[in-house]
């Protein structure tokens, strides 16, 4: 059975631009996601990885938990303080 907030999403989903809005928002938390699962399979903290980049913990955890607001720069540093390389792609849609 539904809740009734999985209800009130799947109506308010069929909605293109609140679907375009929510996918939008939804690849964003996978990145940040994405560079805290790497930090820890590294077995780092927030504060080591920001020494390695030249800044603060409260800012790594900014970065993972928005990075929607970091630059590419910093995305680069943070991959190679968790010794990976950042890689942006562009690929065809569908």
């Amino acid at each position: 059975m539904k809740s009734s907030w999985d209800v009130y999403l799947e109506k308010q989903l069929r909605q293109p631009q609140v679907k375009n809005a929510f996918d939008e928002e939804l690849r964003v938390l996978k990145i940040g996601m994405a560079l805290a699962r790497q930090r820890k399979r590294k077995g780092l903290t927030q504060g080591q990885v920001a020494k390695h980049i030249g800044t603060s913990a409260p800012q790594v955890s900014r970065t993972e938990h928005k990075p929607e607001h970091a630059n590419i720069r910093t995305l680069m540093r943070y991959a190679d303080a968790v010794g990976m390389t950042l890689d942006v792609r562009l690929i065809a849609k569908g």
